[in-house]
């Protein structure tokens, strides 16, 4: 009899409107939610799109950088540079101040050329070997040579001279001789290929032997280093490309349109989320005047039914399930949707991403629905409750 009574005055169509506006608020905060754990390797992973980079940053050349003579960093501006929110780390490339002389002799001819050298600190180095270190009473100097030498010769030189291609483990078997001389000493020492590297464009040797090499070959000779490497912790950072460019610094690195890329991503899931917040919280706000309209359509029954010796709770318990029905309708509704809707997407971020999705994705959406799902409820019984009362 309560139940007939206090259904008299429910407008459907109001039920139906906070309930359509709920289901659309809720599945875009939902699917926000899932579509960005689902891309999250490709923020966070591994090998992901916006991890850490690395920059190599020079001063532009300019005319009177030329007629100087110095384009070095200073170490005000590696302080500088190092105060930057979006640097991690920060490391100077050492040059060779001696002159290196390479010749390899094989099948009776002998080949030769000079050679450049620079070094940075072994952690900014993405080749990892257990010969990168230097005794002096060894004599073998451990290269680190660019990926895109091998490539070259592979692919450019040796087919148009029809000549065999090399692969790298080959190139790490051979030694060849280093001629070093400077501060009047001519001395010689082994050298070899230990790794190929895809993030410096450079010939490295370990910074232990270049430190030793310039004291012992170039003693009076200090300069400022002319390229430093960044490794910058947030790629994302829009202040980036503004602070090399005020401060004359050119910039390469391994995915410098990365950032901008990144930047815009976060931007457009933000923008989603916060849409579907609004719809979200204006569907809660349409079910909180359908609650006032109800109960106040039915006041005067309600107080007639307090008077009839019905208790307070019975009328405050229906429509509290009345809301909970709707409620927890919906919400399983927009986790299904959720649901049916990834794997719409799932396979282009795979292609993109080349690995599966961790399993506890689809716990983190169930459990944001939950949670939502309790809040909205508890909120529901204390409006109802205080109406009534």
């Amino acid at each position: 009899m309560l139940r007939k009574l206090l259904r008299q005055n429910i407008s459907k169509a109001q039920l139906v409107g906070f309930a359509v506006a709920n289901f659309a608020g809720l599945t875009i905060v939902l699917l926000s939610i899932q579509l960005y754990l689902d891309v999250r390797p490709i923020v966070d992973g591994k090998d992901s799109l916006m991890k850490k980079d690395y920059f190599v940053v020079t001063k532009n050349v300019s005319f009177i950088n030329s007629l100087v003579g110095s384009s070095g960093f200073s170490a005000e501006d590696i302080a500088r540079l190092e105060s930057q929110s979006f640097v991690g780390r920060v490391g100077s490339f050492t040059s060779s101040q001696f002159e290196v002389y390479g010749d390899i002799s094989a099948a009776g001819m002998s080949f030769g050329a000079d050679l450049f050298f620079e070094a940075i600190p072994t952690e900014f180095i993405d080749i990892r070997s257990d010969k990168w270190h230097f005794d002096p009473q060894k004599r073998f100097v451990p290269i680190i040579v660019p990926q895109n030498y091998l490539d070259l010769y592979n692919f450019g030189f040796a087919t148009s001279r029809k000549m065999p291609s090399i692969s790298s483990g080959t190139v790490q078997m051979v030694r060849f001789d280093l001629n070093i001389a400077g501060n009047g000493m001519v001395e010689k020492f082994e050298g070899g290929i230990v790794g190929f590297s895809n993030r410096i464009n450079t010939i490295l040797v370990p910074e232990e032997f270049m430190t030793w090499a310039n004291s012992r070959f170039a003693p009076d000779k200090r300069v400022l280093p002319a390229r430093l490497i960044v490794e910058i912790s947030n790629i994302t950072d829009p202040s980036i490309a503004t602070f090399f460019r005020d401060n004359g610094y050119k910039i390469e690195g391994e995915n410098q349109s990365v950032g901008r890329m990144a930047y815009f991503l976060r931007i457009a899931f933000v923008v989603c989320l916060l849409i579907g917040v609004v719809i979200f919280a204006l569907s809660f706000a349409i079910l909180v005047l359908s609650i006032y309209l109800i109960l106040q359509k039915n006041r005067e029954k309600i107080g007639n039914l307090r008077l009839a010796g019905y208790p307070r709770r019975a009328i405050v318990w229906f429509y509290f399930s009345l809301t909970s029905i709707v409620d927890t309708a919906v919400t399983l509704l927009s986790v299904l949707t959720v649901f049916a809707l990834r794997p719409l997407y799932m396979s282009r971020i795979v292609r993109v991403v080349d690995a599966e999705p961790t399993v506890c994705v689809a716990a983190v959406v169930v459990a944001t629905a939950v949670a939502l799902l309790a809040a909205i409820s508890l909120l529901n019984f204390v409006i109802i409750k205080n109406k009534v009362e």
